[in-house]
């Protein structure tokens, strides 16, 4: 069974936000919870969010002196 499966049945799909910002689904979950996003106004106010943040982290980190 599929974490998007397992997930689904206890009624916590919305807590694959993270792992989609983050590219960490596996495919087939990925296609998966691309549907539920269609349909769910939460999620993609999530993902957004999420998908900014993980943005600003990779632009923080400090470069190297020149």
């Amino acid at each position: 069974m599929s974490l998007f499966d397992r997930l689904g049945r206890r009624g916590e799909v919305h807590s694959l936000a993270a792992p989609y910002a983050l590219d960490a689904l596996e495919p087939a979950e990925r296609v998966r919870f691309e549907r539920h996003l269609r349909g769910c106004g939460r999620c993609r106010a999530e993902v957004r969010e999420l998908a900014e943040d993980a943005v600003r982290l990779a632009w923080s980190t400090a470069a190297p002196p020149p």
